[in-house]
C-alpha cells in the first residue's frame, strides 16, 4: 500500500467525503457535503482531516471543539470517522484518530469523546485498543 497522507479537508473534497458519509450510514450528495463544509471549515471550534493515499481521499475525521458546563476547560468530541471500506483494517482509522486526538491537545482540550451506535460492536472494539472508555448511555431526541 502506498503512503497515506492526513491534511486538512477541502470544499473540493466534497464528492469523496459524501461517498465516505453513505459509508458510515448517512446518505450525502455532494452538493450536501458542499454545503455543510461551507459552514464546518471556516469555524475554529470545527476540524475535519482526510487520508489520502495517492491524491484519493480514503478516509476522514470530523471534530468538534467544545467548553465543559461542569468544569473549566474544553473537551474535542470526534463528531465523525470513517474509513472506505476497501481500506479498512490497515491502520488509517487508527492514524487518525491519533492526527484528530493531537489537534485537540494543540486545542488546549483535556479529553476526546464521542458517540457511537449500540449495534456498532467493531467500532467499540477498535476505540477501546486505543484506550478509550465506555462511560455511558447517549440519549436523543428527534425534533423536526
Amino acid at each position: 500500500m502506498s503512503e497515506v497522507i492526513i491534511r486538512e479537508a477541502r470544499y473540493e473534497d466534497s464528492y469523496e467525503l459524501s461517498y465516505l458519509m453513505g459509508e458510515l450510514g448517512y446518505p450525502t450528495a455532494p452538493e450536501e457535503m458542499t454545503e455543510r463544509l461551507e459552514t464546518l471549515l471556516p469555524n475554529q471550534d470545527y476540524a475535519c482531516f482526510v487520508s489520502c493515499i495517492n491524491d484519493q481521499v480514503i478516509g476522514m475525521i470530523g471534530l468538534t471543539k467544545g467548553i465543559y458546563f461542569e468544569k473549566n476547560g474544553c473537551y474535542a468530541r470526534i463528531s465523525a470517522l470513517v474509513v472506505s471500506e476497501e481500506f479498512r483494517g490497515n491502520g488509517i482509522g487508527k492514524q487518525l484518530v491519533r492526527h484528530g486526538e493531537d489537534w485537540a491537545k494543540e486545542q488546549g482540550c483535556t479529553a476526546i469523546l464521542l458517540n457511537s451506535g449500540k449495534q456498532r460492536t467493531d467500532t467499540h472494539e477498535f476505540y477501546r485498543s486505543l484506550d478509550y472508555d465506555d462511560t455511558g448511555l447517549r440519549f436523543i431526541k428527534v425534533m423536526l
